[in-house]
Parts: C-alpha cells; structure tokens; sequence
C-alpha cells in the first residue's frame, strides 16, 4: 500500500510540475511578447504642414499623398514598413531606387515615394 501512495504521490508531484513550468513559460511568453519593440508602424498622414516641408523636397500635397500611398501599399509587399529615422536623408533616394526595379515602380512613383520620405524627414 505504501508503494501505491508513494505512486500516487510522485504523480502528483509530477503534475504540479508540468502546471508550474506551463505557467513559466507563459509568464516569459507574455513578457518577452510585451517587452518587444515592433519594427511596423504608421507613417504619418500628409498634412498642409508635410506639404510645407515636402516643397522644399521636390513635392506638392497630391504628390506627396501619392507617394505616401505608394510607400505603405507597394513596399510593404517585401518587407515591413522601415522607420524613416532609420537611413539618412542622403541614402533614401538610393534605397528607393534599389528597390523600384523589384516593385515595378515607375520614375514618377519612385520619386513620388522619395518625396514623402523626405518630407516626413524634414519634419523630424
């Protein structure tokens, strides 16, 4: 009987166990999840104030709303959406360029993407 009792206890214990390391490893999910930056994000809107900057940039409002357009629907096809903060303002153009072929964009559409870039630059 005491084997039986022993048994049963081990099993419990055994199942204890299993209840707390499920629950680690939860809790380190949750935080490591939590604690992670998100490498997505929202470009901002154009607003009469990104027109301003973009004039200065080679860009009007409808250029600047096309090149916004263009940037959140055609380059997320191969990537994540990147900061604009990430590059400088001098490496955008070339970026933008290396990838056009791969996007099919065109002269006007590439330049419409780089304007807005560098208008939300000028911004920051």
């Amino acid at each position: 009987m005491s084997q039986i009792s022993s048994c049963a206890q081990f099993l419990e214990l055994v199942s204890e166990m299993k209840r707390l390391a499920i629950f680690g490893i939860g809790l380190i999910c949750l935080v490591d999840f939590s604690s992670c930056g998100t490498t997505s994000f929202a470009p901002p809107p154009v607003t009469p104030e990104l027109a301003r900057m973009g004039k200065s940039q080679r860009g009007d409002i409808a250029i600047l709303r096309e090149g916004r357009a263009l940037f959140v629907h055609r380059c997320i096809e191969c990537h994540t959406l990147p900061a604009f903060w990430r590059y400088s303002v001098e490496d955008w153009p070339d970026i933008v360029n290396s990838m056009s072929h791969r996007a099919n964009l065109k002269p006007a559409e590439r330049e419409a993407i780089v304007a807005y870039i560098l208008a939300v630059r000028a911004q920051q």
